[in-house]
């Protein structure tokens, strides 16, 4: 190194110089190693932005599905605090059967001996606490429509034999048609594993007449109670009998009503009134037909029914109502035969509880006195939801109210395994519009299957009949081409809904069965019409003029009562047209004198054998005030339309002679359709489907008028009630109608197809309140 460098310090700067260099190059290569990181952390600061953005993103959008969600929960929640109200609480259902059976269950051989023999399903928790329980008290079962009451009753009664080794014929199992009680008597077989167990099964009727029969050659002196004889020959013979006395005692003023007095005794009868509360009733509302008589109709039914009643006696003229009233008799009467029927049963099953009427009642209650230790418990089973027979005397108040009357457990089934979710729903929400008038409750489904259930609106009636007719063709075509019509029901409420129907399945050439045959009659089955043509008969055809009958009809047409029909007409032989229309138009309906003169003269005339327009006699009775008001639009058009084939009295005997024969025919095609050997579309009423369940259902004229009936009525209060009642006059209800919708709506299995026609006689028409009730779609 220069020595001069070192003097001058320059070798000290060199040195210095190259460590800076060094350094220098050190920090660049730190630096690019540092801008290389910065730029690999600005790299991953930017995606940590975009995942921090996205995550964000996720997180908005979440918070709205989550506010989504909360409001849906929050409006279902509110769905099930309505339905809940009305329906009652959602009940889970095992769709793999009962839990409740264990393994380690004292009663598991019991239910697997029952098992193959209920279509190897298990019965569910509610069908198994019913069948098992101890009968402490009596027992309510609250049974839904398809929830399986009938394989739970019987499999009740084998259990009570076979695990609580109850004898046999200690049992009775009562229902109402003769085919309930043969399946409820081939399942008890079935259960038991035997040809013919001893269980009593049957009809109230059969059952009832049987133990009269029964007690009866115990105590032999009983029969001096009832009365004997054969019912077949007793019917006619006690028709002819009534009409002879009714004649006798001057009593034409009652039976000349909408009812006749056959009619008005045996609802009375059914309802459990005596012969002297009936007299009551007469006296109360009949006897001022006759105000000034010396000799009420009263105090002349009275002496009637004692001179019917001992005749009847002396005849053995018995009738179908009688097997009840005589075992009645026995109970109230005697002290040794009421014991011994109290001992003959330790169980006694009613089936279909809902349609008890009082006389069936009050024999219960002699049967199985409530205050009695060792009389037999009842095990009970219904659904007031299906209470449809009013007019018979069947209340829902009795199986509402049985607690009241026995210590009871009650239990539901609630588990419909009959139809599909969208059935067993719409049910449910029609019925619960007689929330007041009902025990709470709702059906749950058990099956999930697809299948249709939908409201068809179709232009007109005619149309509304093609679009069944099509899809009963459709639903019933198999691969062969072949139609089963057999697969498909139409249900309907009045014969006026049937009238297009049955004429379009008669031009296509359909098979048809009807059940109510009597439908087949047309306008001849229409009430106010079918009566008038009775009395036109008898006044034209039969040599005793029966003028005053028809002046007696025609004011009633009018608003005249009865008692004043009878001073008008008594002392009078022949009464002229115009001495009559004065009367019965008074000035009320002057405006009508002149059309009523003309319609007496057009009786005459057909009377002694003159030509007279039937469609203007027909039409001047649809505009008297009480029918106008009776029947409705579709039928005063549908009997207007019919009569314009009528040019002669004649004619219109032939057009009634025609149906009549039909009608008959119907008997033959009926049998062989049940006996499986007619291939028929199958048309019933809506009541006579009660307990039955199809495949597939048209329900059909749901319009307003048709269901509900145009004479439903508010349900009365309970002094209208009991006026109804002593009338034997029973109206039908808004409540009762629904009910009928709702027996219809729970009879298929797989499909409902529920049909209406915008207009009736090219005019528009109301649809019926229930398909605004059922919230069904449209299609």
């Amino acid at each position: 190194m220069n020595i001069f460098n070192i003097i001058t310090g320059k070798a000290k700067l060199i040195e210095e110089v190259q460590e800076l260099t060094a350094t220098v190059a050190r920090y660049k290569k730190e630096t690019k190693q540092l801008e290389q990181e910065i730029r690999s952390y600005e790299s991953n600061y930017t995606n940590s932005i975009k995942n921090i953005n996205n995550l964000s993103d996720t997180i908005a959008s979440a918070k709205l599905e989550i506010t989504a969600q909360n409001k849906e929960i929050q409006e279902k929640e509110k769905l099930i605090t309505t339905y809940s109200k009305y329906y009652g609480d959602i009940i889970e259902v095992d769709r793999k059967g009962n839990k409740g059976i264990s393994e380690h269950d004292q009663d598991k051989s019991f239910f697997d001996f029952l098992r193959p023999k209920n279509d190897n399903n298990d019965f569910n928790d509610d069908q198994v606490e019913a069948i098992r329980y101890n009968m402490k008290k009596n027992l309510r079962i609250i049974a839904g429509a398809g929830s399986g009451k009938t394989q739970t009753i019987c499999a009740k009664t084998a259990y009570l034999i076979m695990m609580e080794n109850v004898k046999q014929d200690k049992i009775a199992m009562f229902t109402f048609t003769k085919t309930a009680a043969s399946e409820m008597r081939t399942r008890v077989n079935e259960f038991l594993d035997e040809e013919e167990s001893k269980v009593v099964v049957g009809t109230f009727n059969s059952i009832f007449t049987s133990l009269y029969n029964e007690v009866k050659r115990k105590f032999h002196y009983v029969e001096l109670i009832g009365i004997e004889g054969d019912v077949d020959e007793g019917e006619r013979k006690y028709n002819r009998l009534l009409n002879d006395l009714i004649r006798k005692y001057g009593l034409k003023p009652i039976n000349e009503g909408e009812k006749t007095l056959k009619e008005m005794i045996g609802y009375w009868t059914n309802m459990g009134f005596t012969s002297n509360e009936m007299t009551k009733f007469i006296k109360k509302h009949f006897d001022d037909l006759e105000p000034n008589s010396d000799n009420p109709l009263s105090l002349r039914f009275s002496n009637m029914m004692t001179e019917f009643n001992e005749q009847r006696k002396t005849e053995r003229i018995k009738i179908f109502d009688d097997q009840i009233v005589n075992l009645l008799k026995v109970l109230q009467q005697d002290d040794a035969a009421r014991e011994y029927l109290q001992q003959r049963f330790d169980y006694i099953f009613i089936d279909e509880f809902q349609d008890t009427n009082p006389l069936q009642m009050e024999i219960i209650k002699l049967l199985c006195p409530k205050d009695k230790k060792d009389a037999a418990k009842l095990i009970i089973v219904g659904d007031d939801d299906q209470s449809i027979y009013y007019f018979r005397g069947a209340e829902p108040k009795f199986i509402k109210e049985f607690a009241q009357t026995y210590s009871t457990h009650t239990l539901t089934l609630m588990t419909n395994y009959r139809s599909i979710e969208s059935i067993v729903k719409a049910g449910n929400r029609v019925i619960t519009h007689n929330a007041k008038d009902r025990i709470k409750k709702s059906m749950t489904p058990f099956h999930y299957k697809n299948g249709d259930c939908y409201i068809k609106a179709l232009s007109n009636p005619a149309e509304e009949a093609n679009w069944i007719i099509n899809q009963a063709v459709k639903i019933g075509t198999n691969e062969q081409q072949e139609v089963d019509y057999s697969k498909s029901v139409v249900l309907y409420r009045s014969s006026t809904q049937l009238k297009t129907l049955l004429q379009q399945l008669e031009i296509l050439d359909i098979p048809f069965v009807i059940e109510t045959n009597q439908d087949l009659m047309g306008i001849f089955n229409i009430d106010r019409f079918k009566q008038a043509f009775d009395n036109w008969g008898k006044f034209i055809n039969e040599e005793q003029s029966n003028w005053n009958l028809i002046i007696k009809h025609t004011a009633n047409a009018f608003y005249r009562n009865n008692r004043e029909i009878t001073e008008f007409q008594s002392g009078k032989r022949d009464i002229d047209p115009s001495d009559a229309a004065e009367f019965i138009c008074g000035r009320s309906f002057d405006k009508n004198k002149k059309m009523v003169i003309e319609y007496l003269n057009d009786l005459i005339q057909l009377k002694i054998g003159k030509p007279v327009s039937l469609k203007a006699l027909i039409k001047k009775f649809l505009t008297f005030p009480v029918v106008e008001k009776q029947l409705t639009k579709e039928e005063k058009k549908w009997i207007e339309m019919e009569s314009e084939e009528f040019d002669s009295w004649a004619s219109m005997e032939q057009r009634h002679s025609q149906m009549k024969k039909k009608k008959d025919e119907m008997k033959k095609k009926i049998e062989d359709y049940r006996n499986g050997n007619y291939n028929a579309l199958y048309i019933l009423t809506i009541h006579k489907s009660k307990g039955l369940s199809f495949e597939n259902v048209f329900l059909i004229g749901l319009y307003e008028n048709g269901l509900p009936s145009k004479r439903a009525i508010k349900k009365p209060n309970k002094t209208e009630l009991k006026k109804h009642v002593e009338q034997a006059d029973p109206p039908s209800t808004i409540e009762e109608e629904r009910r009928l919708m709702y027996v219809a709506v729970t009879r298929p299995k797989k499909n409902l197809y529920i049909t209406l026609p915008k207009t009736i006689n090219d005019k528009p028409v109301k649809s019926s309140v229930f398909i605004k009730e059922i919230q069904l779609p449209f299609k």
